[in-house]
């Protein structure tokens, strides 16, 4: 099913939040599963995100991060099947194929769709169990940003930004604004739940996460 869809599915058997959604496996432009529309009213049938989940994506050596398309906010059968035949298609574009022939082993990458309810987002942010600059193992690394998170991830804006020890203390913070966009308790939840992760899974992690208008922490992707 992926990279993406397998770290979803590790973090719902350990328990986290993760929005509802399923998985197209064997995917193909033109070729839409019969029972698109019977899996979409199961998960509520209203804003999805469309993601890819190819072989090979989002693995300990390859991220393909913003290589293939994503496509937030997509509502209504007809919207969905546009949004999942363009995700397809990305896979086929230069810039993805000139990064899966430099960082991937596999020659032909089969692409996997995820579809998941949207979390409608007040902040959200990025997680890495291991500082993505020093690579030091001391430093977890938070990042914020108002609204959903594809801005950040897409870089077109700048993030709160927090660094903890392994103990979880706060030992770096640097705010856009006047007052942090998380609370303490907000980021101790983020700091447990991504430890929990780390220890069951076994290796380094980075995690993107959304809080929704009523303080609740979903995971979207590991």
């Amino acid at each position: 099913v992926g990279g993406k869809a397998e770290g979803l599915a590790k973090l719902i058997k350990l328990g986290l939040k993760v929005p509802a959604g399923f998985v197209i496996q064997h995917a193909q432009p033109g070729n839409m599963p019969a029972q698109l529309a019977l899996f979409y009213q199961a998960i509520g049938g209203g804003k999805v995100a469309v993601r890819s989940s190819a072989i090979g994506e989002d693995s300990a050596d390859a991220s393909f991060a913003g290589q293939y398309e994503t496509i937030l906010n997509v509502e209504g059968e007809s919207a969905l099947v546009q949004a999942i035949e363009h995700c397809l298609r990305s896979i086929q574009s230069v810039h993805a194929s000139a990064y899966k022939n430099t960082k991937a082993d596999e020659v032909d990458v089969e692409m996997a769709v995820v579809v998941q309810s949207m979390v409608p987002a007040t902040i959200a942010g990025v997680l890495f169990t291991v500082d993505p600059v020093s690579y030091s193992r001391q430093r977890i690394v938070i990042d914020a940003v108002q609204g959903l998170g594809e801005k950040l991830v897409s870089g077109a804006v700048t993030p709160d930004h927090y660094v903890f020890d392994r103990a979880g203390k706060l030992i770096e913070q640097d705010l856009i604004g006047a007052a942090a966009l998380l609370s303490s308790e907000q980021l101790q939840r983020l700091l447990y739940d991504a430890f929990e992760a780390e220890a069951k899974i076994g290796f380094p992690l980075d995690m993107e996460w959304a809080i929704d208008a009523q303080g609740i922490l979903h995971w979207l992707q590991a």
